[in-house]
């Protein structure tokens, strides 16, 4: 199983919350189509001594609340690589730098489109990505970043992934362009109103994407702002999920660990006994899906 990071970026507009969503292009072999938000596996150079010697704001990310599967807390070089990963997917995938100068100060916007032009470099070695940080005298701010959501990919399937879900404010007066080798396009999308187009299949997105689009929507809602969702969701519960799939005439339907029909349905799991919060609980616990190639973004 591969580790992955996800990277949900954020904006208000007129008082909506918005999030960064990328289609991955048609002919892929993997997710062909689909709908999802930045992220990838993580690199050996993501948790490097030179990609940790590059970070600011480690005291704030909340990287001890990173666990195991099983509860265990994971190495401190390890988190902060699962980090440092949904940093650089944001800037591979997205063109957004969440980045400081050596003072402290946000990237000017204009660096980070000079800058731009060394993505394709950093897709083909993520090395790269850390020698950019160390010329240009930058720091990986993870300060902004909340650590939102671990998912795991259901063990009936052959690709799989243990992904780390963070969410993070769009920087100032950055802009997005998505990497058009594997991307064809990008939307912000209001989670509040999206499900009427999955509804529709205007959009297609696997479960784990409409699950947190759903509680990004709901959280928004609650909290009355960006800004206040994130001061109180930092430190969220975030127990592991991993649903497991169960056949049927028309297709498949993911079922949930908070599902009382979990336990029955074959495959690797959770464990019954792991406490999911009510932003869980409140969710559907089953979701039909036909598309194959699934993944936990």
């Amino acid at each position: 199983m591969h580790c992955a990071a996800t990277v949900l970026l954020l904006r208000e507009r007129d008082g909506a919350l918005e999030v960064l969503m990328m289609r991955r292009g048609a002919g892929l072999a993997f997710m062909a189509g689909m709908w999802v938000f930045p992220g990838g596996r993580l690199d050996p150079a993501d948790s490097s001594a030179a990609a940790l010697s590059r970070l600011h704001g480690t005291r704030e990310c909340g990287a001890s609340l990173l666990r195991t599967m099983q509860g265990d807390a994971i190495e401190r070089e390890v988190a902060l690589g699962l980090y440092v990963a949904a940093c650089r997917e944001a800037f591979e995938e997205a063109g957004v730098l969440m980045a400081v100068t050596a003072s402290g100060e946000p990237c000017d916007p204009a660096r980070v489109a000079r800058l731009g032009a060394r993505r394709e470099a950093v897709t083909r070695d993520a090395g790269t990505f850390v020698r950019m940080l160390e010329e240009e005298e930058l720091r990986l701010d993870l300060g902004p970043l909340v650590y939102w959501s671990h998912w795991l990919t259901p063990s009936i399937e052959p690709k799989r992934f243990d992904t780390r879900f963070f969410v993070a404010p769009l920087p100032p007066g950055q802009a997005v362009s998505a990497d058009l080798s594997e991307l064809t396009e990008h939307a912000w999308v209001n989670p509040a109103t999206v499900a009427g187009s999955i509804a529709r299949g205007e959009i297609q997105v696997v479960p784990p994407t409409l699950l947190t689009l759903e509680d990004l929507a709901e959280s928004h809602d609650r909290h009355g702002g960006l800004e206040a969702m994130l001061r109180a969701e930092r430190g969220r519960p975030t127990p592991p999920v991993m649903p497991r799939i169960e056949a049927g005439p028309s297709g498949v339907s993911v079922v949930m660990p908070w599902d009382p029909r979990y336990g029955s349905v074959a495959g690797e799991g959770c464990g019954l006994a792991c406490e999911y919060p009510p932003h869980f609980t409140r969710r559907r616990s089953t979701v039909a899906f036909a598309h194959r190639g699934r993944s936990s973004r």
